[in-house]
């Protein structure tokens, strides 16, 4: 038995002599936080503390914009760190404990500080941290091998915080330990900043546990962050270690709800989001509750004079009680443009029958707008800036290179001087078009069976200022885009349309006026025959 005992004392002796030979790293350390550790630079949309602020929960107005800005990066908090949600005041140390066992629903990555790759702890160090300093301490941890020592001798705050995460709606409790000397509280960031608990004042080499208290009315996605705030460190500066935050459990944890409700907490039952039913009881009483679960007006209700065109004996929508009645929908009602008049369906003042504001407003076999009258007219009406827009008249003539032409007039510009007309569109594909038109007797057929777009262009003229409303219309098989040239500049690239179809198709566009030598470019690329290839009328552009 005696030898057995000393077999065990000798192999305890030589445990403890393994264990001192193994050196561990030398205590307290410490490494500085290099300057590209520090995280993304303040974003300047906080101001930090001048040290003036007191220590008295009751008294202290979170960063109120009276205090000196830290070294000049950040901007004044107080337009930037709201308060609360105001739905649970900021703990400033005497909330409840969060627990004490290490892996209790904590939602605080590396809390303990164990995991340090490098010169900063991981998962710590975000963007909303801009302390120049941290370093690692070995000894004396609260838990575990390792704490993380926070060092501001400044009287100006400097933050630390956690790594960006998600994080649920929810009330969280939190608790840290603390040792050393300097004032530490806390905050957090979601896309803006909370307000700040009071200081707590650290001193001694005990640990002291501190509880931070905080609300998330809604989901957080990848920006929560939760924050210390230190300054006044001396000694041993600030130690922090073992930061737990648990969220307290709530009755809608283990309800899912259609995506028309939300739990409601209070009753554990999921409650129809606003707008939204399950029933028409949900809704209003002249609502009723349709199969996506929204509140619409009743069949035999309205809301507007509208929802009464369908009883002409009844016109007109009672708002008060949201019944049609009797009545005329126009009575009282004044339009003061003359392009407008009331629609008796509706009551309300609308674009009267041909009339228009600008050529967007003329969609139908009259494409120009007239500002004179506010009415829409032919593409030949002088309001029209672009002559002969309607390909009405053609005529022979020479091109360089192709001899005589049998070209549409005002089109198939060259520039002055030109001897090569370089990427212009053969005259041989162009072609007076009458077996369907949009207005007119006439159009213009492209026929371009190869994939390059070849450009056709109006002859170039000046243009009075002012913001000029276009269109044209075609229609066949193909694709086509169109483009301006003046001594302004080329207008914005558009891109091609593909058209298949025998309707004639609307196209708009804008310029701005007060330009020489304007021109419109079209680029017609691969045509098909079935449709009989490409064609475009009714060209024009008027000035709103």
């Amino acid at each position: 038995m005696k030898l057995f005992r000393v077999c065990l004392t000798s192999l305890l002796v030589l445990a403890v002599a393994c264990g001192d030979s193994t050196s561990p790293e030398t205590p307290d350390a410490g490494q500085s936080r290099p300057d590209a550790g520090v995280g993304v630079p303040d974003s300047g949309s906080e101001q930090d503390d001048a040290g003036t602020e007191p220590d008295d929960a009751g008294s202290e107005s979170p960063d109120s914009g009276t205090e000196t800005p830290d070294s000049g990066t950040e901007t004044p908090d107080s337009g930037t760190e709201p308060t609360d949600a105001g739905t649970e005041p900021t703990d400033a140390g005497s909330g409840t404990d969060a627990g004490t066992e290490p892996n209790d629903g904590n939602v605080i990555d590396n809390g303990g500080f164990e995991a340090w790759p490098n010169a900063l702890p991981a998962l710590w160090s975000g963007s909303t941290s801009n302390i120049e300093e941290v370093q690692k301490v070995t000894t004396q941890a609260f838990e575990g091998v390792n704490a993380a020592r926070l060092i501001n001798t400044s009287d100006t705050h400097r933050r630390f915080s956690t790594a960006a995460k998600s994080m649920p709606a929810g009330k969280y409790s939190c608790t840290y330990q603390a040792r050393g000397t300097g004032d530490v509280r806390n905050a957090f960031f979601d896309t803006d900043y909370s307000s700040y608990s009071a200081y707590k004042s650290i001193s001694g080499q005990t640990w002291t546990q501190v509880t931070y208290n905080f609300n998330l009315a809604s989901p957080v996605f990848d920006t929560f962050e939760l924050i210390f705030s230190v300054r006044n460190t001396t000694g041993e500066h600030v130690v922090i270690d073992n930061v737990r935050c648990v969220r307290a459990p709530e009755a809608c944890d283990q309800i899912s709800c259609e995506e028309w409700a939300r739990c409601d907490n209070a009753t554990a039952t999921c409650q129809p989001l606003s707008g939204r039913c399950d029933d028409a009881s949900d809704c209003r009483e002249w609502q009723a509750c349709d199969a996506t679960h929204t509140c619409v007006t009743a069949a035999d209700r309205c809301t507007r004079h509208a929802d009464c065109a369908g009883t002409p004996e009844t016109p007109l929508c009672d708002t008060a009680s949201h019944l049609c009645i009797e009545g005329d929908p126009c009575a009282g009602v004044t339009c003061n443009n003359p392009a407008t008049s009331c629609n008796p369906s509706t009551g309300v003042c609308e674009l009267a029958e041909g009339a228009c504001f600008t050529t967007y407003d003329c969609k139908g076999a009259l494409p120009a707008c007239d500002p004179a009258t506010r009415r829409c007219v032919a593409a030949e009406h002088s309001a029209n800036i672009l002559r002969n827009g309607g390909f009405e008249s053609w005529s022979t003539r020479a091109i360089p290179y192709y001899g005589n032409n049998f070209v549409p007039d005002y089109w198939y510009g060259l520039d002055n001087g030109v001897t090569d007309p370089g990427s212009e569109i053969k005259p041989s594909r162009l072609a007076r078009y009458t077996n369907a038109v949009h207005g007119g007797s006439a159009a213009l057929q492209f026929v371009v069976p190869i994939q390059t777009a070849e450009r056709f262009t109006t002859e170039k003229f000046n243009v009075a200022a002012g913001n000029y409303s276009c269109s044209y219309r075609v229609r066949g098989h193909g694709s086509i885009r169109h483009r301006s040239y003046s001594s302004g500049g080329w207008s914005p690239q558009t891109d091609f349309i593909t058209v298949d179809s025998d309707e004639w198709q609307p196209v708009f566009f804008k310029f701005t006026g007060n330009v020489r030598d304007w021109r419109l470019f079209f680029y017609p690329s691969r045509s098909v025959a079935d449709r009989d290839h490409l064609q475009v009328d009714d060209v024009v552009c008027t000035k709103d």
